[in-house]
């Protein structure tokens, strides 16, 4: 294993004890949904989207939401915090510094944490995700 994948292993288990933090990101995440102006019918991407506070939010206004995470132990958690709201995201694991999706697939791309691992080499990292 070379050393960046040693390092994207450790991020996966290092982030994968955020879970009980997540009550304290729930303000900043509504303010960010909101601010990024996100509304029903919206196509909406949340990268680095942990245990679905962003995700969770937008769907609530009526967006299409697809969450993506590194982590497995964050999407079981955003998974149930989505089934507790009532409201159905499309969960998927993967990268955010290759992105398992298509261009111009969404509206907007939000992120409240994975802004700081995206970059733009090899032109499909975050790019210019609104964070908070």
């Amino acid at each position: 294993m070379n050393a960046f994948a040693e390092f994207e292993q450790a991020q996966k288990e290092g982030w994968a004890n955020f879970g009980p933090l997540e009550t304290i990101t729930i303000a900043a995440g509504g303010r960010l949904v909101q601010y990024a102006g996100v509304a029903s019918g919206m196509r909406v991407l949340d990268v680095g989207c942990g245990t679905g506070v962003i995700a969770i939010t937008a769907e609530r206004l009526g967006a299409q939401v697809t969450g993506i995470d590194l982590t497995p132990k964050l999407l079981a958690r955003a998974r149930e915090n989505s089934n507790l709201a009532e409201v159905e995201v499309d969960w998927r694991e993967g990268d955010a510094e290759e992105l398992p999706l298509h261009d111009a697939e969404f509206d907007i791309v939000l992120s409240q944490f994975a802004s700081h691992v995206c970059t733009e080499a090899g032109g499909r990292g975050c790019g210019d995700v609104p964070s908070s």
